[in-house]
């Protein structure tokens, strides 16, 4: 396997999407591209990552194979490509070659490939009918907002609004978006839902987008969220498990 990317720093960008909610995970390389499936060590997100073959200068694989790393150290030694580097990835020997080519200068660094069994093979089965689409940065700006208060989020669609709402110890917070307003992109209501989501993990997940970057989210009552947004043409997309309110 050898595939180089001629930006260093838009595969650091793309692996950012992930380094954020997991550990270790194993990479599946076929002939479409390079992609991931994995959960958090807790359990309660996943993560369904992917980078087509087109995001790459050179694409060479043979068979369809798996690598385990751990995902930290391969992020934080993607961080060291500069602008105007090339990253060439080569398997050899198990190990992942990561080799960085500027003018006239080669850094080659090797990492040792994990035996993590298969990996994940599918996303959850399940059926979204509602879908808002917002900025990145008005997300994080709600999220700010939440975290004065709680530890939790709560979605609320209804009509052709979506609600926030948050309760804590130390008040509450209610916020509301109208469709094709500046703010909310799109909104798609089939039926109405409402559901509740931990906030740490909600800043992990959209941590890897840019500011402008669309951040769809498919929410369904007292089911996993589904967040989905692309970054330098990889796209990412995760499952948030809900708190069940006691009634």
């Amino acid at each position: 396997m050898k595939i180089t990317m001629e930006e260093a720093p838009a595969l650091k960008d793309a692996i950012e999407a992930v380094v954020n909610l997991v550990e270790e995970g194993v990479f599946e390389v076929n002939e479409d591209g390079l992609s991931l499936k994995a959960m958090d060590p807790s359990q309660i997100s996943m993560v369904s990552f992917s980078m087509p073959k087109s995001m790459f200068s050179e694409y060479v694989v043979g068979d369809q194979k798996r690598i385990g790393l751990d995902i930290g150290k391969l992020a934080r030694v993607l961080a060291r490509g500069n602008s105007g580097e090339s990253v060439e990835l080569e398997v050899d020997e198990g190990r992942l070659n990561i080799t960085f080519k500027g003018k006239k200068r080669k850094r080659v660094f090797k990492l040792p490939l994990l035996d993590l069994g298969e990996g994940l093979e599918r996303e959850p089965k399940i059926e979204y009918k509602n879908k808002a689409v917002m900025r990145s940065d008005v997300l994080r700006e709600v999220l700010k907002d939440a975290k004065l208060v709680s530890t939790h989020i709560s979605f609320v669609l209804d009509g052709n609004v979506l609600k926030v709402e948050i309760k804590g110890d130390d008040g509450e917070i209610k916020e509301e978006f109208e469709k094709e307003g500046e703010a909310l992109k799109e909104l798609e209501i089939e039926s109405g839902a409402k559901a509740t989501y931990p906030l740490s993990y909600m800043e992990d997940i959209i941590k890897g987008s840019k500011g402008d970057t669309d951040i769809m989210m498919c929410i369904e009552s007292d089911r996993p969220l589904k967040i989905e947004y692309s970054i330098v043409g990889a796209n990412a997309k995760y499952f948030l498990a809900p708190r069940i309110e006691n009634v």
